[in-house]
């Protein structure tokens, strides 16, 4: 070999030696970073999967609690599209409680309707008389006890000699499907 070949070898072998510590050795711990990356990710994943299955039991419960959550809270809305259809309905149950309690109406006004983010928003207004202060919290509480609810807005009550008068508002909501 030629002293020019010896030398070509070696400036071949160096730069072949820069190569590999410039551009090989960082991929190779570029990849090892990435890898040690993903087994971490995986480990907290596995770990997130065995606390999941440990709760399971109580996920369902909650799942549970929630569902009848709902059905509850759905039974407090009226059904329907038609805001009269749920006007009626509304004041049907008012004039139920009315007379459940021994409270005389004296007025219904006409039910106002408002739709609010997929909501129907029925207030039905009334001015009553009442005889005992008893009666009154046995309406109240008659109202808060309905299903659909009657959800009371205003309530004002004065005294007059033997008797009470008084006026209430009430609304009830209906989801717009």
């Amino acid at each position: 070999m030629k002293n020019n070949d010896k030398k070509l070898i070696a400036f071949a072998a160096i730069l072949f030696l820069l190569v590999v510590i410039v551009r090989v050795i960082p991929l190779l711990k570029e990849s090892y970073n990435e890898d040690l990356q993903e087994i971490e990710f995986l480990e907290q994943r596995i770990a997130r999967m065995r606390s999941l299955m440990e709760e399971a039991p109580f996920i369902k419960d909650d799942e549970a609690a929630r569902r009848e959550e709902v059905a509850a809270l759905a039974s407090w809305t009226f059904t329907g599209q038609d805001p009269n259809l749920i006007g009626t309905s509304v004041q049907r149950q008012l004039r139920q409680a009315v007379e459940e309690a021994g409270v005389l109406p004296r007025s219904y006004n006409t039910p106002r309707v408002a739709e609010t983010e997929g909501w129907l928003l029925i207030t039905q207004e009334m001015d009553f008389v009442i005889e005992q202060q008893s009666s009154i919290l046995q309406f109240l509480d008659l109202l808060e006890n309905s299903r659909p609810r009657l959800h009371v807005t205003e309530f004002s009550i004065n005294r007059n000699r033997r008797q009470y008068t008084g006026s209430i508002t009430v609304t009830g909501f209906s989801k717009i499907l």
